[in-house]
């Protein structure tokens, strides 16, 4: 396993055997920019890496930025695509607001994003990084 970043927010892991990138927020709450500048950096490894598979672990957030998520279905999801990245697997907190807010998240990025299609995409939610990985 390969860190390729690590900031007050994120710890951001490669494994080079099964191309996957293992993102987890370290923080309860993670600012939009804080969010958008990680996965900029992000995407710069993606583009010059064979990564198949992006695992985010949000299991330590509390509250997350729409905005933020917004951004990252509509656009870096799209980018990623373009290098072969399709495979989004995350783990949720344990927590049901949380997850409900998530779903409303999706309907929101749907209804206002007609462009933008969820089935181009294989999303997983899983309980466990172990899990994420041997899907």
């Amino acid at each position: 396993m390969k860190n390729i970043i690590k900031n007050e927010s994120f710890e951001v892991n490669f494994l080079s055997d099964t191309k996957t990138i293992i993102c987890s927020a370290i923080e309860p709450y993670i600012l939009d920019e804080v969010f958008k500048f990680t996965f900029s950096e992000i995407s710069e490894f993606v583009e010059v890496n064979d990564v198949q598979k992006f695992v985010f672990d949000k299991s330590k957030l509390t509250v997350f930025n729409q905005e933020s998520m917004v951004w990252y279905h509509v656009d870096w999801k799209r980018k990623m695509l373009n290098f072969g990245l399709k495979k989004h697997y995350k783990i949720l907190p344990a927590d049901n607001i949380f997850k409900f807010s998530v779903e409303m998240g999706k309907k929101r990025i749907a209804a206002e994003n007609p462009d933008f299609n969820f089935n181009d995409f294989d999303i997983r939610y899983f309980d466990t990084v172990e899990e994420a990985l041997n899907a």
